[in-house]
């Protein structure tokens, strides 16, 4: 069930962040601070010093605890960017604070403790967003739109490279092909360019009767994020996610250019319909429930690794 979003009649929300480290420095920061509709009114961070001088940086409050963040009345929304490990506790007193919450991905540890942060949000009739940022990708909008038009017929494979993480390639995998049925595990020669000569390498296959296939590791040494998706009719190429550089090749091999423009930070699109949705006025990009699809088939992989063959995918709560 999703969470009824809170209509507010103001014009802008008001945030607080936990942990103001380098991907709110590079990424999300920027956009909080420079949106129409966003506020950036005070952080929090372990280390007093680095979250000082951030706080300076971007013109808000640095508070000396969470707590003290959270019993403030001027916060409408809380954006965690904290450890993966720590986003559990952290939503939960988010929730029972009253705070709208955007967690970084991945969501938490386990699909349990996802449940666990859905159920305390809803509790309070309070949105729960999860920075699957990618979602919001010019390219990967358009690319959903042709998917949708049919422009390369029935959709039959998906491929990523591993120059992002796996959580956001297995959140993709489920923002263009839905639910997953199955995964496996195979250990293998990796395609070229990959983080590594030999690994693990993922399937996942959806309902549709389409697969996608990633490494289950990834690296980050600067090449661009490439996507590709084949169908019936044709493939489209995404050859740089972030620079919007884009492909629809027919069955002839005739290519099309679909180039989409780069946001300023990778997080501008995500920011931008969250705020929305938490003052009513849009959508949730990936709520709660959409969040924890990529913690199930994380949790699913240690089980397929020791697999000879397809594992059940079961989204089930509990």
């Amino acid at each position: 069930m999703n969470v009824k979003e809170k209509t507010m009649t103001k014009e802008y929300l008001r945030w607080g962040i936990i942990g103001c480290g380098n991907v709110c420095e590079r990424k999300s920061g920027p956009p909080l601070q420079n949106l129409p509709h966003c506020r950036l009114l005070a952080v929090t961070r372990r280390d007093p010093v680095a979250g000082r001088d951030f706080a300076q940086r971007f013109s808000c409050d640095y508070e000396p605890s969470i707590e003290s963040l959270l019993q403030r009345a001027d916060i409408d929304a809380v954006y965690i960017a904290s450890p993966d490990a720590l986003h559990h506790e952290h939503t939960l007193a988010c929730a029972a604070a009253g705070k709208m919450v955007l967690v970084e991905k991945a969501m938490a540890s386990n699909a349990q403790q996802c449940d666990a942060m859905i159920a305390a949000c809803q509790e309070r009739d309070l949105p729960l967003a999860v920075a699957y940022y990618r979602r919001c990708y010019p390219s990967i909008l358009r690319a959903q739109q042709l998917l949708e038009e049919g422009a390369i017929g029935r959709p039959q494979r998906l491929w990523m490279n591993d120059q992002f993480p796996t959580s956001h390639r297995i959140d993709l995998a489920h923002f263009f092909f839905a639910d997953g049925e199955s995964v496996r595990v195979d250990a293998g020669a990796l395609p070229p360019d990959s983080h590594a000569d030999h690994g693990n390498i993922l399937q996942v296959r959806h309902g549709n009767g389409a697969v996608s296939v990633m490494n289950v590791d990834w690296r980050e040494n600067h090449d661009v994020e490439r996507v590709i998706i084949d169908g019936s009719a044709g493939r489209l190429v995404i050859d740089d996610l972030k620079a919007g550089r884009m492909w629809l090749i027919d069955e002839k091999g005739k290519a099309q250019e679909h180039h989409q423009p780069p946001l300023p930070w990778t997080h501008q699109g995500l920011m931008d319909q969250v705020a929305a949705c938490f003052l009513g006025r849009a959508t949730n990009p990936c709520d709660g429930q959409e969040g924890r699809k990529s913690t199930v088939i994380l949790d699913a992989i240690a089980q397929a690794v020791e697999t000879d063959g397809w594992c059940l995918l079961d989204y089930r709560s509990g």
